[in-house]
């Protein structure tokens, strides 16, 4: 499997990828499943913004993805900031972060950041300084403002066929369909994208979150990643 590299998932995010390995885009990893994933249990994984860092740090060495996801929803302001301090302190070489944001305040914070390639953003947080990824409204919204990419919970080859040419989807296989599946259906669901879309403006992901209770489900969906990477 090549080294996980941020530049792969920002020129699938830009469309400007004319490679045909997938790049992962899993913002919504539930907790338990991520204590499994990176064999380490507790609170102390996430009760300080340091902490959480480290903790998806973690998670991106399991998953090999090019980016690490960070939530900056979990923290206040101060706490925003000191997260971010965390993440340039402590970025692995070939990473960069995907930082989520609520409002333009905590936007401005991840985008002055040296090592946040792209940003996804919520309510009142429009394109700006770095690629945007639309965490919520409507694909048509996002196209609107500009945004690179809109955040799809299912359906992902219908947006695809309907706003590829204007438009990254990221994820859509659906996490409570994905939770629900066999193995062998989630395999073929995202071998199926893959084909239809050669990873050009489309990244793969469940679209939200699978619950801890199908850990079988998240491992699948990673494992056919790892297979095409």
């Amino acid at each position: 499997m090549p080294k996980p590299d941020y530049r792969h998932f920002l020129a699938i995010l830009e469309n400007k990828d004319e490679q045909t390995a997938p790049s992962l885009f899993a913002p919504f990893i539930d907790d338990t499943l991520t204590e499994q994933l990176i064999w380490r249990r507790g609170p102390q994984l996430w009760d300080t913004p340091e902490h959480y860092t480290d903790t998806m740090i973690s998670l991106r060495e399991r998953t090999r993805a090019d980016v690490i996801i960070l939530d900056s929803r979990r923290f206040c302001r101060t706490e925003c900031s000191r997260m971010l301090a965390a993440a340039e302190e402590h970025c692995p070489d070939g990473a960069a972060f995907v930082v989520l944001c609520q409002n333009p305040e905590t936007q401005r914070i991840a985008e002055s950041s040296p090592v946040v390639c792209a940003v996804g953003g919520y309510e009142d947080c429009c394109p700006r300084t770095k690629p945007f990824i639309r965490m919520d409204r409507t694909p048509e919204e996002a196209i609107a403002e500009g945004a690179a990419a809109w955040f799809a919970p299912d359906h992902a080859q219908e947006y695809y066929n309907r706003y590829h040419d204007t438009l990254t989807v990221a994820a859509g296989l659906g996490a409570p369909w994905c939770a629900e599946s066999e193995p062998l259906a989630i395999h073929r669901a995202a071998e199926q994208m893959m084909e239809h879309t050669h990873n050009q403006g489309w990244l793969l992901g469940s679209g939200g979150t699978i619950p801890a209770n199908a850990y079988l489900s998240l491992i699948s969906l990673l494992g056919i990643y790892g297979r095409y990477r």
